[in-house]
Formats: structure tokens, C-alpha cells, sequence
């Protein structure tokens, strides 16, 4: 499925950027040959796959960097009283907090602030990539979204498991009548399997969408910058939006598990310990 959409996504003719000239040396190497870039590249025929792929991977690395780097230098001399970039990061953490906590009641969303904490940062960053001029949004792929998607359902049932223990995690795929827990079991598995791709296509549809009616709309106005301003205010506005939905509906999705998981094992009394009163 991840495949036929990507393909169908692949005809838009990409602007050259930063890294085109070492995708082209590549060709041929063995290190194109095993990641089939160029076997997904052919511009005859409109298809532009192993680009896309290649810059993705590219542009996340630098990304990923540059967010360890600012990381670094803002935790390096930490103050009490925060300053410059330690202010910034510490006053996006706490709107982070504030996030998850309108969904998962604190303490217990303090556990899940760092894992989509950082989904948000790393999101909006990898946005805003596609803002600079020679560089690509990795999020304009589906590889990489799905990747997302993928990785956030991997941590969810993680979360679940670790909060209830096995057992419970399967009996809540059973549902609450045994004799059509089969039935259940396997109708729970597909909507479970369905949610990484719905964050997947969501955000991959969103920002290359986006990305090109952008692209296009700053191209009828030339390099004339009063024109090209509005643009890059709603660029940088979109990038933010989608980053803050893609981070609220993980959240949504940790809580609809691990919340729900931990009232039903505290209602049985698992573990061994007697059921708590839970707070709404």
C-alpha cells in the first residue's frame, strides 16, 4: 500500500537541491544498488522515487543534527534561570507538557512527554527543511512518514505492555465477551494496524500538498519579496500545524491504550495489588 501511494505521489518533477549532485555520482555504486535508488529513478517516465528517497534520507540526517546540536549547546552551561536558547527550549517544553497533559492527566503524561516531545520537534523541523532554498522536506515522503507512523505504533503498544503487562495487553484485544473474542481479536489487530497509516498518509498528503501549492503560488510572484513574504509566514504556519497535529493525534493514541489499559488493570487488581480509584 506504502509502496503504490509513493508512486503515485512520485510524478511531480523535483527541484534540484543541495544534494542532486551526489545522488547523480551514486549511480552505479554498490551503495546504490543496495538502496535501489536509482532503479526508482527515471526521468523519462516521470518517475522520481529514488530522488525523493535520497534527499529524504539526506535532509533528515541534517535535521536530526542540527536538533542535537541546539540540544547540546542549550543543556551544556544549564541555569536556573534560563537564557537565550535554554529559554527557548525550555519554554517549548513546557507547551509540550501542557499538550500532553490537556489529553493524559499529569503525572502520569510526564512518561510519554519526551517520546512526543521530541515527534514534535523532530516533525516541525523536518517541515521547515523544505522552506530553505536547495533543501527538500523529508516529511514530503512517504518513507519517511511512514516511518513515523511506524515507529509511534512500536512505542504505543511498548507503553501499553509495559503499564498492564502481557496478559492484559491480549485480553484487551479480546473485548468483554469470550465467545466472539476471535472475532474481536482479529477486528482489534486491523484497526491497530491501521492507525500508523492513517498518521502516515495524513501528514505525507498534508505537506506535499503544501509543499507544492506553495511552490507554485511563490512562483507566479517571481522574486518579488513583498509577494513572497506572505507565502513563507504560511509555510512556516503550516509546517507548525502539522507538526502539532500529527503530535496531538499520537497522543490521543497513547492515551486512548495506556489510559484506558491502566483503569482496566487497576479495576481487576493486576499485578497482585488492590484496584486504585482512578481521577477523571
Amino acid at each position: 500500500m506504502f509502496a503504490l501511494l509513493a508512486e503515485g505521489g512520485g510524478h511531480h518533477h523535483p527541484p534540484h537541491s543541495i544534494f542532486t549532485w551526489l545522488f547523480m555520482k551514486l549511480e552505479g555504486t554498490g551503495l546504490d544498488e543496495f538502496y535501489g535508488f536509482h532503479a526508482n529513478y527515471d526521468p523519462a517516465q516521470g518517475e522520481f522515487l529514488g530522488l525523493f528517497w535520497f534527499d529524504a534520507i539526506c535532509f533528515t540526517i541534517i535535521g536530526s543534527a542540527t536538533l542535537i546540536l541546539f540540544a547540546s549547546i542549550a543543556t551544556r552551561d544549564y541555569k536556573r534561570v534560563p537564557r537565550g536558547i535554554q529559554n527557548i527550549f525550555e519554554s517549548a517544553v513546557q507547551l509540550l507538557r501542557n499538550l500532553v497533559h490537556s489529553i493524559i492527566p499529569a503525572p502520569q503524561g510526564d512518561k510519554y512527554v519526551p517520546y512526543l516531545g521530541t515527534l514534535f520537534l523532530f516533525i516541525f523541523s523536518m517541515n521547515l527543511m523544505g522552506l530553505v532554498p536547495g533543501f527538500r522536506a523529508p516529511t514530503m515522503t512517504l518513507s519517511t512518514t511512514a516511518a513515523l507512523g511506524i515507529t509511534t505504533f512500536i512505542m504505543v503498544q511498548s507503553y501499553a505492555i509495559r503499564e498492564t503487562g502481557v496478559l492484559s495487553y491480549l485480553k484487551h484485544f479480546c473485548g468483554p465477551v469470550m465467545f466472539i473474542a476471535p472475532l474481536m481479536f482479529a477486528v482489534e489487530v486491523v484497526g491497530e494496524l491501521a492507525k500508523p497509516m492513517s498518521l502516515s498518509l495524513r501528514l505525507y498528503g498534508n505537506i506535499y500538498g503544501e509543499d507544492n501549492v506553495i511552490e507554485q503560488l511563490m512562483g507566479l510572484g517571481g522574486g518579488w519579496i513583498p509577494v513572497q513574504l506572505p507565502m513563507l509566514l504560511f509555510a512556516i504556519f503550516t509546517s507548525f500545524l502539522q507538526a502539532f497535529i500529527f503530535t496531538t493525534l499520537a497522543t490521543i493514541y497513547v492515551a486512548s491504550k495506556v489510559v484506558h489499559d491502566e483503569e482496566h488493570g487497576e479495576e481487576n487488581g493486576d499485578h497482585g495489588e488492590p484496584a486504585k480509584e482512578t481521577t477523571h
